[in-house]
């Protein structure tokens, strides 16, 4: 019997290795959390700087999504390295892709003008 413990409070003998199809299966699950928590990231920090309800948020973050042809994970990914100030020059990019699409204030202002981004 792999993986029961040797006596009670002991430790486990190691388990099989995993087949392929299940390690994908764990890193799509990772892949999955990971994005979830970009996007409640996401939907707070627009909810924060543009004063609206979480459900206003997510509207708005998908319709950035749709109308800049960008998918909402990337889209809330690239949002939050820009407020934590992470982003790298390729999210910059995508995000001068969508800031047209953004509501109109506050959002983010560039680090050398210090001027907002939104039209």
């Amino acid at each position: 019997m792999s993986g029961t413990p040797l006596s009670p409070g002991g430790p486990a003998e190691p388990a099989e290795t995993p087949d392929p199809a299940l390690r994908d299966e764990i890193a799509q699950l990772q892949a999955a959390v990971q994005s979830q928590r970009a996007i409640g990231m996401a939907i707070g920090l627009l909810s924060a700087r543009y004063e609206c309800s979480t459900e206003q948020a997510w509207r708005t973050l998908l319709r950035i999504s749709q109308d800049s042809n960008t998918k909402v994970r990337t889209v809330a990914r690239v949002l939050v390295a820009t407020h934590d100030g992470s982003a790298d020059g390729a999210e910059r990019a995508i995000l001068d892709a969508f800031v047209a699409h953004l509501p109109a204030s506050r959002w983010p202002p560039t680090p050398t003008t210090g001027n907002d981004l939104a039209p």
